[in-house]
C-alpha cells in the first residue's frame, strides 16, 4: 500500500466548470481505471479551492504531525498565486497591479513547504501548471467588467499565457534545486493535439480529460518513482 497526500489548489482537488450550469463541481476519477497501478494506493486530499502556496504552506503547517504516515506528498499551486483582482484592473487599468503572490515569495513559500515534507521523511512530487487558454481565461474573467481595459492594461492577451508560465518554470526550477520529483503535466498538455479538449470554457480549469491527463501523468511519475527507490 502506497500512502499519498496531496496539497494544491483546485486543480488538486479536482475541479472543472460544468458548461451547462456554469458552476465549479469536483470531477471523481476511477483512478484504478486510469492508472491500473501495480499496488493499492492510499490517497488523503488536503487540496482546497482557491489555495496559493502560502496559504497551502499553511496547510501543510497544521498537518505536519501527521505527515510521517505517508510516503509521498503531491504538491501542486501555482494558479491562484499567479491571478490578479481582475475587478481592479478593469477598474484602473492604468495603474500598477500585483498578483494574489509574487513570483520571489512564491519561490520562496514553495521551498518551505518542500522543505516541511522533506524533513517528514516523505517523497516530494511537484507538479507544474497545465498551460492557459488565454482567450478564453480573459473572455471569462471579463464577465460582468471592462474586459477591454483588461487588454489594455495587459498589453495582449498572450501576456496572460507568459505570466502564467513563469509561475509554472518556478516549480520546474524548485523541482532541479532540490532535485526532487517533477511531474511535467504541462509538456503532456502542449503535445496533444487535442489540447482544446483538456480545459474548460474558463480556460484555466481542466476537464475531465484533462484531470485524467493529470492524474496519469502524477501517479506515473510516483509508481516510476517507486521502482528507481
Amino acid at each position: 500500500m502506497k500512502n499519498i497526500c496531496i496539497f494544491g489548489d483546485s486543480i488538486g482537488k479536482g475541479v472543472a466548470l460544468n458548461s451547462l450550469s456554469e458552476r465549479y463541481e469536483i470531477v471523481k476519477l476511477d483512478l484504478s481505471r486510469i492508472l491500473k497501478p501495480r499496488q493499492k494506493v492510499n490517497i488523503k486530499n488536503y487540496s482546497s479551492f482557491g489555495c496559493t502556496v502560502t496559504k497551502g504552506l499553511s496547510i501543510i503547517e497544521k498537518h505536519e504531525e501527521k505527515l510521517s504516515g505517508y510516503d509521498t506528498a503531491i504538491l501542486e499551486f501555482g494558479g491562484n498565486d499567479c491571478n490578479f483582482i481582475w475587478e481592479e484592473v478593469a477598474r484602473l487599468p492604468d495603474k500598477e497591479h500585483k498578483p494574489n503572490t509574487s513570483p520571489e515569495e512564491f519561490s520562496a513559500n514553495y521551498l518551505k513547504a518542500v522543505g516541511i515534507v522533506q524533513k517528514a521523511g516523505l517523497k516530494p512530487v511537484l507538479v507544474n501548471l497545465p498551460p492557459l487558454d488565454a482567450k478564453k481565461f480573459l473572455n471569462w474573467i471579463s464577465r460582468g467588467i471592462n474586459g477591454a481595459n483588461i487588454l489594455k492594461w495587459l498589453g495582449g492577451v498572450e501576456a496572460i499565457y507568459r505570466w502564467q508560465e513563469m509561475y509554472s518554470l518556478a516549480v520546474v526550477k524548485i523541482a532541479q534545486k532540490l532535485s526532487v520529483s517533477l511531474a511535467d503535466v504541462r509538456s503532456e498538455f502542449l503535445k496533444r493535439r487535442d489540447f482544446s479538449v483538456l480545459l474548460c470554457e474558463d480556460g484555466m480549469h481542466p476537464t475531465r480529460k484533462g484531470h485524467e491527463l493529470i492524474a496519469k501523468t502524477v501517479y506515473e511519475n510516483i509508481m516510476l518513482q517507486g521502482q528507481t527507490a
